[in-house]
């Protein structure tokens, strides 16, 4: 014999399972693995981008997994002291509003300001479709100038329509229960219609795709913001360059080709030094850009971009190195 469940619980029971889920979810993918995710993405970017600078391509560097975990928590720092910053005025600005909105005497200056809220997020996600269409513009504009538009832009579109919906709620029932005179024709159903389930229910849609979009512009910008960090330390690490150890570089055969700026000389070698153990040809003018998989990347100390460029030296028994400081 079955029982009919009462009114209710199987809405609850449905809540519970979908909390039970995500909860199930947010343990499989775990915190720090999404951080180590976004370091490891974000070290790359910004690598590659600083390499790119010298002529060289990540992959041909093949630095392991925990160098570019260092490379990303270098690059992660900036975007998370300006995420903290926009998150408290954000949480500050939503605090203003609340208070606007807990007096109905003040529901004028909370309705200017949702429409003026409204009128700017459309105005940065006009900005941010331009830039999406048209390459010239996202290529000139500055850092992350496209995706900040776009996901600034449906949130304050958002939130704006989100105050005018309650301002425009409380205004129509005051309408409706005026008493010194007959109510205006129609007078509440705009409430009735703004808090009816199909409002909320495509308000509730609606703000999963501002989710998206914001989630999507946060991530652009960030990369955005990596690729231009990554290039800045190529610019520091070209300036510095003078300033580093040299490498003096001894090799058994010349080199074919070396960069404007690098020195060659014949090394003074010991008399009773067989000819192929000898290390005749000596290289200055050299520093180190990086070494991986046994192979030193060279530049010149004097980096000339558009130039110069690296010179790539397996780092075996057949050259020497000496560091000058």
């Amino acid at each position: 014999m079955t029982t009919d469940p009462e009114p209710g619980t199987t809405a609850g029971s449905s809540a519970t399972q979908i909390r039970e889920r995500l909860w199930a979810a947010a343990n499989v993918v775990a915190p720090t693995s999404v951080i180590t995710a976004l370091l490891f993405y974000f070290g790359y970017v910004a690598t590659r981008a600083r390499f790119a600078y010298f002529g060289v391509y990540l992959d041909l560097v093949d630095l392991s997994f925990q160098e570019t975990l260092l490379y990303g928590a270098e690059v992660a720092y900036p975007p998370l002291i300006i995420l903290a910053i926009i998150s408290l005025l954000m949480v500050a600005t939503h605090a203003g509003f609340r208070w606007l909105l807990s007096a109905p005497h003040r529901d004028p200056v909370t309705g200017w300001a949702g429409l003026f809220v409204t009128l700017i997020g459309l105005l940065a996600f006009a900005r941010g479709v331009v830039g999406l269409l048209v390459p010239n513009v996202a290529r000139t504009e500055a850092i992350a100038t496209t995706p900040v538009s776009l996901g600034a832009g449906v949130l304050a579109v958002a939130y704006g329509l989100w105050l005018l919906r309650h301002v425009g709620i409380r205004w129509d029932l005051r309408r409706a229960a005026r008493t010194d005179d007959e109510p205006p024709a129609g007078a509440g159903k705009l409430a009735v219609w703004l808090a009816s389930a199909a409002v909320v229910r495509t308000s509730k849609y609606a703000l999963a795709w501002v989710s998206v979009t914001v989630v999507a512009g946060a991530f652009w910008a960030a990369n955005s913001f990596a690729a231009a960090y990554g290039r800045g330390r190529a610019l520091d690490d070209a300036e510095s360059l003078p300033r580093r150890p040299e490498v003096v570089l001894y090799t058994q055969t010349p080199l074919t080709m070396f960069p404007d700026g690098v020195l060659q000389a014949e090394a003074p070698t010991k008399p009773e030094a067989a000819d192929k153990e000898a290390f005749r040809y000596r290289y200055t003018g050299l520093c180190l850009l990086v070494e991986s998989n046994a192979r030193l990347f060279l530049v010149p100390t004097r980096w000339i971009a558009g130039s110069s460029y690296t010179v790539v030296i397996p780092y075996d028994d057949r050259i020497r190195v000496e560091l000058r400081t």
